[in-house]
């Protein structure tokens, strides 16, 4: 499980966005600045490709999703990206939190 430090995001224009269909990209880093994850976000309705695991941890999501991504990395703290063995797949998120902190 890594942390999350900074992030920086794309948007991709034109058509097809990207050409594969990909309309911004998310790229996670955490400590030393190290590339930890990366987001990709589809146009609706196309398939997404499954998540992997290749040096860094890479999720695929629909553009409909993009918001509440940035939100959460804006507003939450400490934020997490870890790959999940048992289901082959990218998890973000938080670590547990008191309810009510008002933030």
């Amino acid at each position: 499980m890594a942390e999350v430090k900074n992030y920086a995001v794309r948007f991709q224009g034109g058509p097809g966005g990207s050409g594969m269909g990909v309309r911004a990209q998310i790229h996670l880093f955490g400590e030393s600045n190290k590339m930890e994850g990366a987001i990709d976000f589809f146009d609706e309705g196309v398939r997404l490709p499954q998540d992997e695991k290749k040096g860094h941890i890479y999720m695929a999501l629909h553009v409909s999703q993009l918001l509440a991504v940035v939100d959460i990395l804006r507003n939450e703290k400490p934020i997490f990206i870890e790959w999940q063995e048992k289901g082959q797949n990218a998890y973000l998120g938080t670590s547990q939190e008191p309810v009510g902190e008002g933030e």
